[in-house]
């Protein structure tokens, strides 16, 4: 599968993510979560597969796509973040996902300073830390939905 077939498609899911409204109570604010660590998870995907496929995509590519990465995952930090708890007990998912979702954001951050400079330096390593912090997001996800 070629990486930039499976752009288009995160990249809507992410620009339909960005649209937040009130939370009306916890139900509604845990979908929001949810939402939003689909959204960060997704640009997580793109970036792991970018960087699994580095030997055969351009520098150019890379540092545009992390590039785009660094501003979704931070986009996805400002619009949750922007969406106030409506009780003590959101407070704690709010916190927990824009921590996931701030590792997310230093880990591409981190991989696109690598490639300005010499390029990714453990690839294989990279790939893990990304899967890990993506299947954290994905299963924060399935608690909230």
């Amino acid at each position: 599968m070629r990486v930039s077939s499976c752009v288009a498609p995160i990249l809507a899911v992410l620009l339909l993510s960005g649209c937040t409204s009130p939370a009306w109570d916890d139900h509604d604010y845990g979908l929001k979560a949810a939402q939003s660590a689909e959204s960060a998870a997704s640009s997580l995907e793109i970036v792991r597969l970018a960087v699994r496929h580095e030997d055969r995509l351009t520098t150019s590519y890379l540092k545009t796509l992390f590039t785009e990465a660094v501003k979704d995952l931070g986009g996805v930090n400002s619009q949750f973040g922007g969406v106030q708890p409506p009780s003590p007990s959101a407070d704690e998912v709010r916190g927990r996902l824009l921590d996931l979702t701030g590792e997310a954001e230093d880990q591409v951050t981190s991989l696109l300073i690598q490639v300005r400079r010499d390029g990714i330096e453990d690839p294989e390593a990279a790939v893990k830390d990304l899967e890990g912090v993506a299947a954290k997001l994905r299963a924060f996800e399935e608690a909230h939905q």
